[in-house]
């Protein structure tokens, strides 16, 4: 009789475990994706920074407004080389100390480097949390460049049979089409680019002065983003992506090519506009009259929620688009879009 019931307990215990998982139920996380020149400290749902900014000025708001909502949010590393991120006392990027232990150059995002290797280690990233907590799905959130680095790493995260799916894919201030600020119309005059919007000239003669920055500038001008985007054909497949737009800055009579604007990026590009179906199947467009972040913002001498990176209505917006990412591919297609192309 002993024997019997040992024999029972084996194989209950070896079906057991070898229906574990199979059985388990999908661990998310929101991972947050920075964009240019953006110097962004690692955190997750439970531990941030300490003293200033709980995860850099770029993402702190809405990564806390999330968290608060009940979502499992990491950020992305980013620093401006590419190195591990440290402290910092930088009214740009913070400041922010007392942060969780950072994670090497490999997982971390070179934030004035080429895109394509940056989402290899936004890549490298998401597989970490797949390991180190068990990640399996992700809505990837990705602000300015960061869109596009999202993009990249969620084709390295499939290239590479990462064992994530990307379950939704939402970009803020995005230059899907190339970025109104690295389109100059006289030659030898980068600030041209503005079309006479005074802080979208200082944005550039800022970003003019980082070293190696040209190579960056040259990759986000609009001539060269149909080459880019039709390399990223396929990618997006089965993943619904919301972009949201600001419109702050506005021209009477301004081309659309420029305006509105959220002084950095044209709301034509953080649409899509010109982004063909083949690259992005499934879309929904919503506009916001809000600056690009909450630097343009202190920089025009207004509060910080009048950023797509500040502003409640945003973070509310990007919640409800998470929590109903299982269903949107069902949802009407193109909705507060522009026109196809």
């Amino acid at each position: 009789m002993r024997l019997r019931l040992t024999l029972f307990t084996l194989l209950f215990v070896l079906l057991t475990v070898g229906a574990g998982p199979a059985s388990a139920a999908p661990k998310r996380a929101v991972v947050l994706v920075s964009g240019t020149a953006a110097t962004t400290p690692f955190t997750t749902p439970t531990s941030a920074c300490r003293t200033g900014y709980s995860a850099g000025n770029t993402w702190a708001y809405l990564r806390d407004s999330l968290v608060a909502r009940g979502f499992a949010v990491y950020t992305a590393p980013a620093s401006m080389i590419g190195t591990p991120v440290v402290d910092t006392d930088s009214l740009y990027d913070g400041p922010f100390g007392d942060c969780p232990r950072q994670l090497p150059a490999r997982m971390t995002i070179n934030a004035t480097g080429p895109v394509d290797s940056s989402g290899s280690n936004l890549a490298r990233f998401i597989d970490y949390l797949h390991n180190r907590y068990g990640i399996t799905h992700v809505d990837l959130v990705g602000h300015s460049l960061g869109g596009l680095i999202g993009r990249a790493g969620i084709r390295e995260v499939k290239l590479s049979r990462v064992p994530v799916r990307i379950r939704s894919y939402t970009t803020l201030g995005s230059p899907w089409d190339g970025a109104m600020a690295a389109d100059p119309t006289v030659p030898g005059k980068p600030t041209s680019a503005c079309d006479g919007l005074a802080n979208c000239e200082v944005f550039v003669n800022s970003l003019i002065q980082i070293p190696g920055i040209w190579t960056l500038v040259e990759f986000l001008n609009p001539r060269n983003a149909p080459t880019w985007n039709s390399a990223q054909t396929g990618f997006l497949d089965g993943i619904p992506v919301t972009m949201m737009a600001g419109t702050y800055f506005t021209k009477p009579g301004g081309s659309v090519r420029k305006w509105p604007n959220d002084g950095v990026i044209q709301r034509a590009s953080a649409l899509a506009s010109a982004t063909p179906n083949s690259v992005l199947p499934h879309r929904r467009c919503l506009q916001f009259p809000l600056t690009h972040s909450m630097f343009v913002s202190a920089a025009i001498g207004t509060a910080p929620d009048t950023s797509l990176t500040g502003s409640p209505a945003v973070a509310a917006a990007l919640a409800s688009t998470i929590a109903a990412a299982g269903t949107a591919l069902s949802d009407k297609n193109r909705s507060g879009c522009p026109a196809r192309p």
